[in-house]
């Protein structure tokens, strides 16, 4: 929250689970049989706007993907209302995450306070397909008419049967010389066009970025302790990392351009992995960094403002 310089009109949290693959026998580690491997099954939430990791939490490997999503949300929501009150939160995940206790926590809240809304994926079934045949329909003609790939959206009202109420359902009818490509979308955001809610949604896309970088910069998938306790910490360490690396990125990317589209292995061989020479006398460390390191004036910045930071008394 402090991390936020300005208070922002729109909050986006991205939902979003990845595979931890286990070998050996650490605790609740647990075969999947989609996977075909004995695996974690970390639950992630990303600010989607920043791509800032906000929250980690370790699962078993046979724990479904919105499985403790709810209350991690919940706790999210409500830190978010209390520091930006007038500001609109959004959700946004894949179909996994539209199951009815998430879609109704969302909705609980925004009734409550206001100012919460989400977009989820949206499985296909016999039903949707049904309710879509018009567009899909229109989509055909106009590809056979054109031989070019066609994007149609409409949008209608559905409700599952494990849904207490009919929901605004979002279709992207495409159809290529691949044939026929149909997409579902569930929101609460009922008042904006069906093309532009879709590809808000496929924004939630870079999710999959953003843990891949923390994956190979930073390693968050060794979880190799053999209890689930210690590899739950270990995971939360990684998270603290991403975080510091996220907050360098963004502090050097005024003075650097580049530094602020970087991904974090970049960034560390760039700006942190720098040959110097170390020496130490009584009264002082000294490091001397060599001339020709052309990032040398970010460093001085990024080094002086950190040394400015307050330190935390140990008491």
């Amino acid at each position: 929250m402090r991390s936020l310089t300005e208070t922002p009109d729109v909050i986006v949290w991205d939902s979003d689970s990845t595979t931890d693959p286990r070998h050996g026998q650490p605790q609740r580690s647990f075969f999947h049989g989609y996977y075909e491997q004995h695996r974690y099954h970390p639950l992630l939430i990303f600010d989607g706007a920043r791509g800032q990791l906000v929250s980690a939490v370790l699962r078993p490997g046979n724990a479904h993907a919105a499985r403790g999503a709810r209350g991690v949300l919940r706790r999210i929501i409500r830190r978010l209302q209390q520091c930006f009150p007038h500001a609109q939160i959004v959700g946004r995940g894949d179909s996994a995450f539209a199951v009815p206790r998430v879609l109704r926590m969302v909705e609980e809240r925004d009734r409550e306070l206001g100012g919460i809304a989400y977009v989820f994926g949206l499985a296909q079934n016999a039903v949707l397909l049904r309710f879509g045949a018009a567009a899909l329909t229109e989509a055909r003609l106009r590809f056979r008419a054109t031989k070019q790939t066609v994007q149609h959206f409409d949008a209608f009202a559905y409700a599952a049967e494990s849904w207490p109420q009919a929901r605004h359902v979002v279709l992207k009818a495409e159809v290529s010389e691949h044939g026929a490509n149909p997409r579902f979308v569930v929101t609460s955001l009922p008042e904006f066009a069906p093309a532009l809610l879709y590809h808000a949604y496929c924004e939630r896309g870079q999710c999959e970025n953003f843990i891949t970088d923390c994956k190979n910069a930073l390693q968050a998938d060794r979880l190799s302790c053999s209890t689930f306790a210690a590899n739950f910490f270990r995971l939360l360490e990684h998270a603290a990392a991403s975080g510091l690396l996220h907050a360098l990125r963004t502090q050097g990317a005024p003075l650097a351009p580049q530094l602020g589209r970087a991904q974090f292995d970049t960034l560390r061989l760039q700006l942190l992995k720098v040959a110097a020479l170390v020496s130490q006398s009584t009264r002082r460390l000294l490091v001397r960094l060599p001339s020709a390191f052309p990032l040398a004036r970010v460093f001085r910045h990024l080094a002086s403002t950190l040394a400015r930071r307050p330190v935390l008394s140990s008491a």
